[in-house]
């Protein structure tokens, strides 16, 4: 089961091809990252203007179909995870559609689907481990701020740093 495009409140997802070879995934990956900058998973939001990182949000809202809404659900310290996610899918499918984006049990979950509507094969795995990659840093990464933080439970799942937890 894949629930990355999935739509929300919806556990199930399209039939998935796996007639690919395991080296496609793998070298669509690698297409998205040729060019990008080192991975800086660790960078906060203040490294870019506010306007540039406004565009850029803005840019992620609009690949929302007007019907599902258009806002992401998370807190500014994701912003630039955010935004690198969509970098990498954009170099994979260009045309991708975000059905949402949001906080679930204190880590990013990012429902998309390709542009083509078809999500099997290679295309399907290559967005899928981008966003597994995202998901799994969202765990390191203080929502609020941005900075190294950790999977905090206080009655609900949080990530975040020492400064943000008082």
């Amino acid at each position: 089961m894949n629930h990355h495009n999935a739509e929300p409140g919806s556990e199930k997802s399209g039939e998935i091809d796996r007639e690919t070879t395991a080296s496609e995934p793998v070298a669509m990956i690698d297409a998205a990252h040729e060019g990008a900058p080192p991975d800086d998973s660790d960078a906060t939001v203040d490294s870019a203007t506010s306007v540039d990182i406004d565009d850029q949000i803005e840019r992620i809202l609009q690949r929302i179909p007007t019907r599902w809404g258009r806002s992401l659900d998370v807190d500014a310290g994701w912003y630039a995870l955010i935004i690198d996610t969509d970098n990498q899918l954009a170099r994979i499918n260009p045309d991708y559609v975000v059905h949402q984006i949001k906080e679930k049990f204190g880590t990013l979950r990012y429902y998309y689907a390709p542009s083509d509507g078809d999500a099997t094969g290679a295309l399907q795995d290559a967005m899928d481990a981008v966003i597994d990659e995202a998901e799994r840093k969202s765990a390191n990464i203080c929502e609020r701020c941005g900075q190294p933080g950790t999977l905090q439970k206080h009655g609900w799942f949080k990530t975040l740093c020492r400064s943000c937890t008082k």
